[in-house]
C-alpha cells in the first residue's frame, strides 16, 4: 500500500482502517529505532501507548500545541520520547555490538 493510500484511508477512511495505518506506521517506526525487521513482543506496549496517542490525534498532526477555550495541549517533539529510556536499554541489552565503554586515549 502507497502513501497517498495511507493519507486518504486517515482523512477518509473507517475506524478500523484508520487504526490499522496508525499502528502500522508506528510499529515501523519503532522497528527502525531498535534496529529491528519487526517490533519484539517486550516492547508491544509502547506500539500499544504510541498508537493510541497518534490515532487520538488524526487531523493535529505538526502541531506542537493547542488551545481552545481554556483548554490547552502540548504535543512532544517526538511521540517515542517519554519511552526513549526503555528503547535504549531494549538496545543496550539485545545489540551485540552495543558498547557503553568510553573511549579515552592517553599520551605519555
Amino acid at each position: 500500500m502507497s502513501i497517498i493510500d495511507d493519507v486518504k484511508k486517515l482523512l477518509n477512511g473507517t475506524l478500523d482502517e484508520k487504526l490499522k495505518i496508525v499502528e502500522k506506521r508506528t510499529k515501523e517506526r519503532l522497528s527502525s529505532l531498535v534496529k529491528l525487521d519487526n517490533v519484539p513482543e517486550q516492547l508491544d506496549y509502547i506500539s500499544y501507548e504510541v498508537t493510541l496517542k497518534r490515532f487520538n490525534r488524526i487531523g493535529q498532526e505538526g502541531m506542537t500545541s493547542y488551545t481552545q477555550e481554556g483548554l490547552s495541549m502540548v504535543f512532544p517533539d517526538s511521540d517515542f520520547s517519554e519511552y526513549q529510556q526503555e528503547i535504549d536499554d531494549f538496545i543496550k541489552n539485545n545489540d551485540p555490538n552495543y558498547s557503553n565503554r568510553t573511549s579515552a586515549a592517553r599520551f605519555f
